[in-house]
């Protein structure tokens, strides 16, 4: 399909959730420079609902698992932003999303990675399937980025959030080990950076793979002490026996194979193996990245 006669199309996936939403609002500040249409994909109503209120935004029913949504969500798009939540039997539904991505005349991917996937071979499950998820892309031809960030700060209020609010603590079984946490601002700021990059400018992102890493690496207690220096209150970071995180997450539903990754997630912190930082976000896009002391100012009303 030709899309040389048409207005560029920029299509966000995921668009509702931590990098998206602030993917598009990043892009959505830049329209009046870039001549592209923003399109939000989105698979659920609460998702369409929170993204009605950006105006020139165009938002669509994107869901993998309806190919007819994927086709109309895909139509005069070039370029694309990819978000996936990979399961074990999610590869299949993928070869088939990136063949219609070519069919469809996409000519650029950024998709979100995660950083295990820098490895030549994966030790984690969702390193292994993010992998297999790039290797498809690269198959398929099309011109690509990978994004593999480290672990986001937002989860401090997405996943710790309740309990430091109800509890002065929060838990997880990763010991003393150390992460470099990113802001996924960050993430979306080198990801707008590509995705609006002339062609010719792009060249240099072109089939490459990039770690994300915020400044310096923590550990859990230390981010806990700067939470309590900012909100004023003592804030504890509790070492749990992985036995009973893995209890706790079956409580609430989680399948077997993701609680599995999760669990792996934590030897990677323990192992010290998540520590590292790069230069790869303020090398893109001109900018330091956040400190976890901004991030956590910034999101005062949610500790």
């Amino acid at each position: 399909m030709d899309n040389s006669d048409v207005t560029p199309n920029l299509l966000v996936t995921g668009a509702s959730g931590t990098v998206g939403h602030e993917l598009v609002k990043q892009l959505l500040a830049s329209f009046p420079l870039t001549n592209q249409n923003v399109i939000a994909g989105v698979h659920t109503k609460n998702g369409a609902e929170k993204l009605s209120k950006y105006s020139g935004l165009k938002i669509v029913d994107l869901d993998y698992n309806k190919p007819d949504t994927i086709t109309n969500a895909f139509r005069n798009v070039n370029s694309l932003f990819l978000l996936t939540i990979p399961n074990p039997d999610s590869i299949d539904n993928f070869s088939d999303l990136i063949k219609l991505a070519k069919n469809n005349g996409i000519s650029y991917v950024v998709k979100l990675s995660v950083q295990e996937t820098m490895d030549s071979e994966p030790k984690t499950i969702l390193g292994r399937l993010h992998k297999q998820e790039e290797k498809i892309i690269k198959a398929s031809g099309i011109p690509h980025t990978f994004l593999c960030p480290t672990g986001f700060m937002q989860n401090f209020v997405t996943y710790y959030g309740d309990t430091i609010r109800t509890q002065n603590a929060f838990y997880a079984p990763a010991g003393e080990g150390k992460v470099s946490f990113v802001h996924s601002r960050d993430i979306a700021t080198v990801a707008a950076t590509i995705l609006l990059s002339q062609s010719a400018e792009r060249k240099q992102y072109e089939n490459q793979s990039y770690n994300l890493t915020g400044p310096e690496a923590l550990s859990y207690g230390q981010a806990a002490e700067i939470i309590s220096n900012i909100v004023g209150r003592i804030i504890s970071y509790r070492d749990i026996p992985e036995n009973k995180a893995r209890d706790n997450m079956e409580k609430l539903g989680m399948k077997k194979w993701l609680v599995d990754a999760i669990i792996e997630l934590h030897h990677i912190t323990k192992s010290g193996k998540a520590s590292g930082t790069t230069d790869s976000v303020e090398s893109i896009t001109g900018r330091k990245p956040h400190r976890f002391e901004e991030f956590v100012i910034d999101n005062i009303s949610s500790f």
